[in-house]
């Protein structure tokens, strides 16, 4: 499919409305179980596009998040870890009690690679 220069640059991301998304998140069912895919510790640069948690505000709103996805903290094996981040922002204008950012996420440990095969000399 192709397409021309102007329907290329019309092309907007996807968004939902606010009614759909209040709709959509009230009928979730509760307790749905974590899927996070962890990022490979090879990884460089920003994990905006990877499954990751950002929590920003007051640390008594942090903490009442953190509260609610307490799975995640649990999600350590001996092929992930967790990267986490909790620390107060600083912008230009000094510190306020209220800028706080946490941030969280899964990242798989490098493996041992593989040994080359190496094929049997035939005789």
């Amino acid at each position: 499919m192709e397409f021309s220069f102007r329907e290329f640059i019309e092309k907007k991301a996807w968004k939902a409305k606010k009614a759909d998304v209040v709709q959509f998140w009230t009928n979730l069912p509760p307790n749905m179980p974590i899927q996070m895919e962890p990022v490979p510790e090879t990884h460089q640069g920003t994990r905006f596009r990877n499954d990751g948690i950002r929590i920003t505000g007051s640390p008594v709103f942090i903490n009442s998040v953190l509260s609610r996805i307490k799975e995640i903290a649990q999600m350590e094996t001996g092929e992930t870890r967790l990267d986490v981040e909790y620390r107060e922002i600083e912008n230009s204008g000094g510190l306020s009690e209220k800028d706080y950012v946490f941030y969280a996420h899964l990242v798989k440990k490098k493996g041992k690679p593989d040994l080359p095969k190496i094929p049997k000399p035939k005789v």
